[in-house]
């Protein structure tokens, strides 16, 4: 089964931070795991590595949503004729686009809760 430790290496993957800042990640890692455990059909296999992709995603999502909160919005840098600019808004998009993808990969252990009535 997946753990906490391998959705933090993950999550590490995605945001390089320092062991520092780990252990602040470390309880929204384990709330985003759970999040998708509990989201699994009964059969699926615990193991699969979409479940802790998926919740490294969250994670990174989480995270990115709460610095840029707390961040200047934009961040430039300048050498010579080049400037290189990454704003609070282009970093939320990435990281809804990693947590989307995530978690269409992770679709197929997923339950369906979807449900409809229709008139035959």
């Amino acid at each position: 089964m997946t753990s906490q430790w391998k959705v933090l290496a993950r999550f590490k993957q995605l945001s390089p931070i320092d062991d520092a800042e780990a252990e602040k990640i470390l309880p929204l890692c384990v709330v985003n795991l759970e999040r998708v455990i509990a989201q699994l059909r009964e059969d699926a296999d615990k193991n699969d590595v979409r479940i802790t992709e998926a919740a490294a995603a969250l994670t990174y999502y989480d995270y990115v949503l709460r610095t840029s909160a707390q961040a200047d919005a934009v961040t430039s840098f300048k050498a010579g004729d080049i400037t290189v600019s990454k704003t609070a808004s282009s970093l939320s998009d990435a990281a809804q686009k990693i947590k989307t993808d995530a978690l269409l990969e992770l679709a197929p252990l997923m339950k369906d809760t979807r449900f409809l009535f229709i008139n035959i």
